[in-house]
């Protein structure tokens, strides 16, 4: 394997390792009541603990948590267990990583229209959603390409 191709297969683990430690240091400043720091020359409290900051009734930076965790477990399974990288697999991190960059792009508009505040940290992990979701269409296995090449292959099968 070229250093191209391991640094392809890590790629999106990287990038979900980040996220997950950004969603936890904005936790983390949260629980413990303390001021996050921007270098926006913005509120980034007024953002983190706006009402926006939950989603079903649960913090955003624990679904972040969650995500970023998945989303690494999932990539970390491939590597060492590669049977489990099938087309139902590719097709689910395909959908969870499309909603979960649209939800922070979402995100990221409620910043700017309705809270008129930004957080440099929410930004920072609405980049690395980007990220993950570019690494996995361009990067990984799965590509734009072959999901489409996939689909078609089985609707006609």
């Amino acid at each position: 394997m070229t250093l191209s191709q391991q640094i392809i297969r890590v790629l999106p683990i990287a990038i979900a390792i980040a996220g997950f430690l950004l969603a936890r240091y904005i936790y983390t400043k949260k629980k413990k009541k303390e001021k996050l720091v921007c270098l926006l020359d913005s509120d980034c409290d007024a953002v983190v603990r706006s009402q926006y900051s939950t989603f079903l009734g649960a913090p955003l930076e624990i679904w972040g948590m969650g995500y970023f965790a998945l989303i690494a477990l999932f990539f970390l399974s491939f590597i060492f267990l590669p049977q489990l990288n099938s087309f139902f697999f590719q097709i689910i991190i395909f959908a969870v990583t499309f909603t979960s960059c649209l939800f922070s792009l979402y995100l990221a508009s409620i910043q700017i229209i309705l809270i008129k505040q930004w957080c440099m940290w929410c930004l920072i992990s609405t980049i690395l959603n980007v990220l993950l979701f570019g690494a996995i269409v361009f990067t990984s296995p799965l590509n734009i390409k072959g999901l489409v090449i996939n689909i078609i292959n089985k609707l006609i099968s």
